[in-house]
């Protein structure tokens, strides 16, 4: 991970430091504890239905995904897929996807959502 001059602050009671970081839209938090990277991150999706898309990723892994807003039962669906999911292999799949004409889907942004995280 590149070091960023991020506020630092102790966990309370525990050793892992979080980081922060307001990129525009999306929140990043970096979780650090014995090597391995947590990361929380919200992504405001454009020009779909779900409002905002959370996901908590562990070493390029997928370990949860829950949009806000749009199509309940289908995005409940998407995020019980990818859960355990590669990030790459994720965005592989889902990257593309389009929804009535709109150049772009829920899945299509979740897709976005992990390559800004990937970034960060």
């Amino acid at each position: 991970m590149v070091e960023r001059n991020l506020p630092k602050v102790d966990v309370a009671g525990s050793s892992p430091v979080i980081r922060s970081k307001d990129l525009l839209s999306r929140q990043v938090f970096y979780l650090i504890n014995k090597g391995v990277q947590k990361m929380k991150y919200t992504y405001i999706p454009r020009g779909v239905c779900s409002r905002m898309i959370e996901l908590e990723i562990e070493d390029d892994i997928i370990k949860s995904c829950k949009f806000i807003g749009g199509c309940n039962g289908n995005l409940q669906g998407i995020g019980a897929l990818v859960k355990g999911m590669e990030i790459e292999e994720a965005i592989e799949k889902l990257e593309g996807i389009d929804c009535n004409g709109r150049g772009t889907s829920c899945p299509d942004q979740l897709a976005h959502a992990l390559r800004a995280a990937q970034e960060s």
